[in-house]
């Protein structure tokens, strides 16, 4: 699960309850988005997703079910 700022979410076009991959330094996995009002702008918490440390930087992406590949990343 990824719970993240509503502005950070809708800047991803991503809403309550859908899936993102979360790319790590280690790994990626696709997890729940959840927002929340509570979250720091640019800040996101993870829970239960292997492969990234509270010190690191880690992308939430949308995917893009239309393409095969490696969909467009975005920063938080």
């Amino acid at each position: 699960m990824v719970v993240m700022n509503p502005r950070d979410a809708r800047s991803r076009l991503l809403t309550d309850g859908e899936l993102a991959w979360v790319y790590g330094p280690r790994r990626q996995e696709l997890a729940t988005v959840h927002v929340d009002d509570d979250v720091r702008l640019g800040d996101v918490v993870l829970r239960d997703v292997l492969g990234a440390a509270p010190s690191e930087t880690v992308r939430v992406v949308k995917p893009d079910f239309d393409r095969r590949g490696r969909p467009s990343t975005a920063y938080v």
